[in-house]
């Protein structure tokens, strides 16, 4: 019967965690985030590839995390995919290398 009731207990606390948390994966590992209306949906998100598009999918997710003092997550996200944009540019820009120096 102990073991039922420690089942029940450890399910209890994982819905509860569910309902009001967003656990969220970021680049600087797993962090709870406070939903905005408690609800099952987006549960787990791994934001380390995140691009505007998916941050447009994913609008309570962004607005839990502007309301909850971790905005450094959005942060973290926005500087990465804008370095790669630019790599992707200088990439599409000069072929496969930087051009070589002729001297």
């Amino acid at each position: 019967m102990s073991k039922f009731l420690a089942g029940m207990f450890c399910g209890a606390l994982l819905l509860f965690v569910a309902m009001h948390y967003h656990v969220v994966h970021g680049n600087n590992g797993v962090v709870l985030v406070p939903k905005i209306s408690n609800n099952l949906s987006n549960v787990y998100t791994d934001i380390r590839d995140f691009d505007l598009n998916d941050w447009r999918q994913h609008k309570a997710l962004a607005a839990a995390i502007m309301q909850s003092s971790q905005s450094q997550l959005l942060e973290d996200s926005a500087y990465r995919n804008f370095g790669q944009s630019m790599r992707q540019a200088v990439d599409h820009l000069f072929g496969d290398g930087l051009p070589a120096n002729e001297g």
